[in-house]
């Protein structure tokens, strides 16, 4: 028989399974930069920093205003059309576009294509394995913990709110027309808005800003960015807007201590459904708001 390789003693009680790595886990286990930087010469090593740049950055810009969102509203109006001839629907197409089902489901189609860019940006132009690369790992608390810390958020900003309440008038508590518009807005928010937007500011951009500007930085623009995107929703409500800006800065906080992207997507997660929980029980069902 060939000799036997000999490597470190194995300690008493200690098996295969039990060293790093090996362990089974819905998520890989986050690393660390210096834990990256040495494995980088392996197949399965995380990148220490991100392949892609700012002008990938300004490329996804670019494309979310001219390609995705053009694209969106006619394929969008393209399936209407087609129903309509289909159940001799007797709406026009600009009253369909009015009707949270119709605007829901382009909103839908035009993150869907954001995805689709960060995609095809980090898997073929950078040949990186995408759920490496935007750090989709568990990190070292339960998810749990995190979704409770978004529900506790969540609860924070609605106490500040009911002590001191602004009067303004939402375009987004507009939207709430009917019961049903309500079980829609709300599977959007819990389901489709915080995947898509933690993958896009947290995922694609906070790395590239930390890279280049630092750890604050980078919390503070994306969480600008974040409160950016949602301007059009609570347009009036600059009160509004300022808190969505602090839970930005929250979920990018996570984001950046822990080296995950995991854990400000269950905050984000925990955040939204908290919301639209408590607006369901305290409308009677969807059925006393503004809208």
């Amino acid at each position: 028989m060939g000799e036997i390789e000999r490597g470190a003693p194995e300690q008493p009680g200690q098996s295969a399974a039990d060293e790093p790595g090996s362990q089974l886990s819905l998520w890989p286990v986050a690393r660390d930069r210096e834990t990256a930087s040495a494995a980088a010469g392996t197949e399965a090593a995380i990148p220490a920093e991100p392949v892609w740049t700012l002008t990938d950055l300004g490329s996804f810009v670019l494309f979310v205003a001219f390609v995705s969102l053009p694209a969106a509203l006619v394929g969008t109006a393209v399936v209407f059309f087609g129903l309509r001839q289909a159940f001799g629907w007797e709406i026009t197409m600009a009253e369909a576009f009015t009707r949270v089902p119709v605007m829901v489901a382009m909103q839908t189609s035009w993150e869907a294509l954001w995805l689709g860019f960060l995609y095809f940006t980090i898997t073929v132009k950078y040949g990186q394995r995408f759920w490496d690369a935007v750090r989709w790992t568990r990190g070292a608390n339960r998810p749990r913990n995190w979704l409770t810390a978004g529900a506790l958020l969540a609860l924070a900003a609605q106490l500040f709110f009911y002590i001191s309440p602004t009067g303004n008038d939402l375009p987004i508590e507009r939207l709430f027309t009917s019961p049903a518009a309500g079980y829609v807005l709300a599977a959007f928010g819990i389901v489709v808005a915080p995947f898509i937007e933690e993958l896009v500011f947290r995922g694609f951009f906070y790395p590239v800003f930390e890279r280049m500007w630092g750890f604050w930085t980078a919390v503070l623009l994306t969480a600008l960015l974040f409160a950016v995107i949602h301007v059009s929703q609570l347009w009036g409500g600059w009160e509004e807007i300022a808190a969505i800006f602090v839970v930005g800065t929250a979920f990018s906080y996570a984001r950046g201590k822990t080296g995950s992207l995991v854990p400000s997507y269950l905050m984000h997660l925990g955040y939204n459904a908290a919301l639209f929980v408590s607006l369901y029980f305290s409308t009677n069902g969807f059925r006393e708001l503004k809208g």
